[in-house]
């Protein structure tokens, strides 16, 4: 008998473009194991470097003009600095990465396609590490607390195994019981949800179902 039950779920992210531009290089696949921070893509930069250089060439011209006397004001100076340093910005957001090393679950553009801010481009999750959303009752959550020890229960192999899970969430409000775990009747009972953090020996898949003892 166990004391609940829930499905498995992973942190994960959709990696986005953050500018806009052909995709000259994106090197993900489905199932690829990527590093936090490494270069794994990039956007074309060649019309912001062009505007950048424009730029430059204008800010060379206005110190001229205001060391001869020019009528060029200091905070005109700082503007055009300013935007060099827009431009540069967005220069350096045009490489692809993933915020945390994991495993890309899903892929949405491939190289040669056209980016624009915010779209979505591949979705990475981290598997070594699932997630176990189960629901207790009030009277169970009583006696929870953060940092809990607990046993968690999935199959492996045809047979049930046994994993180590620590308890990492617990609700402060009541909800009532999703229809998706509990007969009708019992939807009508408040539970409160809680997410158990448990290591990943390469068995646990996103959606499987999981028991849990506490």
């Amino acid at each position: 008998m166990y004391d609940a039950g829930g499905t498995l779920e992973a942190v994960s992210v959709t990696v986005a473009a953050k500018g806009n531009g052909n995709i000259l290089r994106l090197d993900v696949s489905q199932g690829d194991r990527v590093e936090k921070d490494s270069l794994l893509g990039y956007i074309d930069t060649t019309q912001l470097h062009l505007q950048k250089e424009i730029l430059r060439l204008q800010l060379d011209d206005m110190r001229a003009s205001a060391k001869r006397g020019g009528a060029v004001s200091a905070n005109q100076i700082h503007m055009q600095e300013l935007q060099m340093e827009q431009v540069q910005v967005m220069i350096d957001e045009s490489g692809i990465a993933s915020p945390f090393s994991g495993t890309v679950l899903e892929c949405y553009a491939q190289e040669g396609e056209q980016a624009y801010a915010g779209r979505p481009l591949f979705k990475v999750a981290d598997l070594e590490t699932m997630i176990l959303k189960a629901y207790v009752d009030a009277r169970q959550l009583s006696s929870l607390r953060i940092g809990q020890a607990v046993k968690v229960y999935a199959m492996k192999d045809g047979k049930t195994a046994e994993y180590a899970g620590t308890l990492a969430h617990i609700a402060d409000q009541a909800e009532f019981t999703p229809k998706s775990l509990q007969t009708q009747n019992e939807r009508a009972n408040l539970v409160y949800a809680v997410k158990i953090r448990v290591k990943n020996d390469g068995y646990l898949k996103i959606g499987m179902y999981a028991d849990v003892n506490f």
